[in-house]
């Protein structure tokens, strides 16, 4: 699985994008980064622009992966790659998302995100060297 962590600006963030899910019942109304499973032949990163493609209309310039593979529903691994969005975007939900809101990284969480995100979220401001949190 492959997730963008869709922040502000590539070299110095001050926000993240969480992406509220409208599916599954248990989940509805928590906020994850946004992606999707790897389909056979593509590479992570292709996967990643296909599937903010099919759930958001967006595309992005992807930086770098954030080091390490973290868990997901299902058993899966998924990787996370910063990402910065494309120029003249605009920011509208699919039908898997309720909303899209954007996180200051140098504040405590004020969404409430699914419970294997966290890790990533304290993951992306130990990444950037952003205190506070």
């Amino acid at each position: 699985m492959v997730a963008a962590a869709i922040l502000d600006d590539l070299d110095t963030p001050t926000r993240v994008l969480g992406a509220q899910r409208s599916y599954p019942e248990q989940w509805r109304g928590f906020f994850e980064f946004p992606g999707g499973k790897t389909e056979p032949g593509e590479t992570p990163e292709q996967a990643l622009r296909r599937e903010l493609r099919e759930e958001l209309s967006l595309e992005v310039e992807l930086g770098s992966r954030l080091p390490g593979i973290w868990p997901a529903h299902g058993g899966y691994d998924m990787y996370v790659y910063l990402a910065r969005l494309g120029l003249d975007m605009v920011l509208a939900p699919g039908a898997a998302h309720l909303s899209l809101q954007w996180e200051d990284l140098a504040a405590p969480s004020s969404l409430r995100w699914l419970p294997a995100d966290y890790p990533i979220l304290t993951a992306i401001r130990d990444y950037f060297g952003i205190a506070g949190a």
